[in-house]
């Protein structure tokens, strides 16, 4: 031993253990673990579906909101079809009573659930229709038969108009106006 070193007596008691992560060993075992984990893809799937998911449950969305959307529209427009070969299958009415009979039968045809709404006119006189900024103008009633200025004669017309609710997920895509689908048809008597 050194003469000039003084020895100190450790206290009796449990040995004092040092712990791995002390000082330059604690830096060691760090790297260690990092380069580690580097190779170790375990979790990355989970990490990669939880970032894409979202987007993927958005998109998803999107699609059925637009398929449920295309839906409604083609089953409105299916009814508005079939209502309208009926119409063209019908004698044209003699009367207004015969009208309002063939309207309220074409509208029994459009009508699907509650929130349907319906309008079905069927002239029992003849016009001479035109068409302003998308609008039809049935003008003053005719003689079946008088020539109109488009050259055409006068005749009796059925307007088949009906609108069935939509509500979208994303409002102001897809196919509706606001909450709700329309779908329209006029066609001539003969």
């Amino acid at each position: 031993m050194n003469p000039g070193c003084k020895r100190r007596s450790m206290p009796e008691g449990p040995p004092v253990t040092r712990l791995a992560g002390e000082g330059p060993a604690m830096i060691l075992q760090a790297a260690r673990v990092i380069a580690g984990l580097r190779g170790d893809q375990r979790g990355s799937i989970a990490v990669e579906f939880a970032l894409v998911a979202p987007v993927l449950m958005i998109v998803l969305a999107g699609v059925i909101d637009i398929g449920s959307a295309a839906y409604v529209r083609h089953s409105l427009d299916t009814r508005v079809t079939a209502a309208a070969e009926y119409a063209l299958m019908q004698s044209a009415p003699e009367d207004p009573d015969a009208a309002d009979a063939l309207a309220e039968r074409l509208a029994e045809l459009v009508r699907g659930d509650g929130s349907d709404s319906v309008e079905v006119v069927v002239n029992s006189a003849c016009y001479c229709p035109t068409l302003s900024s998308g609008q039809i103008e049935w003008n003053a009633s005719l003689s079946c038969g008088t020539s109109c200025g488009s050259g055409e004669a006068a005749g009796q017309f059925v307007h088949i108009s009906a609108t069935a609710r939509h509500v979208s997920l994303f409002p102001g895509y897809a196919f509706s106006d606001g909450d709700t689908v329309g779908a329209s048809a006029v066609l001539r008597l003969n």
